[in-house]
């Protein structure tokens, strides 16, 4: 066996100890202290001592997590998954993501090792495995962004009635926190917490658009900066920013409809490779081995999959049109 099959299976082997004897761990003493309320009359434990173990790592995470703190590697990359985690509202820390990112990775590379037994497709699994959580993170960003945007609409036809009636602005920050739900009262609450902690309300509001990343979102805390410094009838501001995104909302509605085409057969030609390697492996098992075995092969293979690549970002790049 070639040296980076052994490093790879090694590698895995550590992290599924790792996360086994974590897991194990914590079953194991949460038994020991039921055992000892038994004698002592404390078998009822406080939500905040249960709470306890979770405020620096999750379980099953921690050991790995703690080493990747404790080492100071990948520390702009930990600042970058950071934004994302905060955007897609996860309660998790770079550590975490980072340590599941590294046992995907482990396992992919375990299984390209076992069933292709190719240094090369090894690799390229390993990566693909490294990505995965990171893929699957801007999967969520972006949905989250989507509900929100579709939301604003609403939000603001909620805060410019609640002007209307003679509110401040914070009590219509508070009708949206109370009465709308989803990532828009998520943020919102949010806003509302940190003004009620003393944060400058204008420092609040970038807060929020720095969190979220929406540009409709972005348009209205800019007017509202704007009115809190010159003045105005913010209502009637809301009520004209409302219109406008939903006429941005409708446009991109009509867009989505008018590009489904050109999507679809982005996906269709994207896939039809994919498809016609299984087609051939099942009818002809021999073909697609010398394919993988013989050096040449390997080549073509990459080079189809960086082409591929290339041909999806391309067609993404055609048929996304900002609004």
């Amino acid at each position: 066996m070639e040296w980076p099959m052994v490093a790879i299976m090694l590698i895995f082997g550590i992290s599924v100890w790792i996360l086994v004897y974590q897991i194990a761990g914590s079953f194991a003493k949460e038994k020991y202290i039921n055992r000892i309320g038994l004698y002592t009359g404390q078998v009822d434990i406080k939500k905040e001592d249960r709470q306890k173990k979770h405020e620096n790592y999750r379980q099953g995470l921690g050991m790995l997590a703690k080493g990747i703190e404790k080492a100071g590697i990948l520390n702009n990359y930990k600042s970058n998954i950071r934004k994302k985690l905060v955007k897609a509202n996860i309660l998790m820390k770079p550590e975490e993501f980072i340590s599941i990112s590294l046992i995907i990775l482990c396992a992919s590379a375990f299984l390209g090792a076992v069933f292709f037994r190719n240094a090369l497709i090894t690799v390229a699994m390993a990566v693909l495995g490294w990505y995965i959580p990171l893929m699957v993170l801007n999967r969520k960003i972006s949905r989250r962004l989507k509900i929100l945007n579709n939301q604003l609409g609403e939000t603001l036809a909620v805060m410019s009635n609640s002007l209307k009636a003679g509110h401040s602005f914070f009590q219509a920050v508070d009708s949206v926190a109370r009465e709308l739900k989803g990532p828009v009262a998520d943020e919102f609450l949010k806003l509302q917490k940190e003004i009620s902690l003393g944060v400058n309300t204008e420092t609040a509001l970038e807060n929020m658009v720095d969190r979220v990343g929406s540009d409709d979102l972005e348009l209205m805390v800019t007017a509202v900066l704007i009115q809190r410094q010159i003045g105005g009838n913010l209502a009637e501001v809301l009520d004209n920013i409302s219109e406008t995104i939903r006429q941005r909302i409708k446009a991109k509605g009509e867009i989505r409809t008018l590009t489904a085409q050109g999507r679809m057969s982005g996906w269709i030609i994207s896939l039809l490779p994919f498809f016609l390697a299984m087609a051939v492996f099942t009818i002809n098992p021999e073909h697609m081995s010398a394919l993988v075995s013989n050096p040449i092969g390997i080549f073509m293979i990459v080079l189809a999959l960086i082409m591929e690549g290339m041909g999806i970002m391309f067609v993404r790049k055609i048929i996304n049109i900002e609004v």
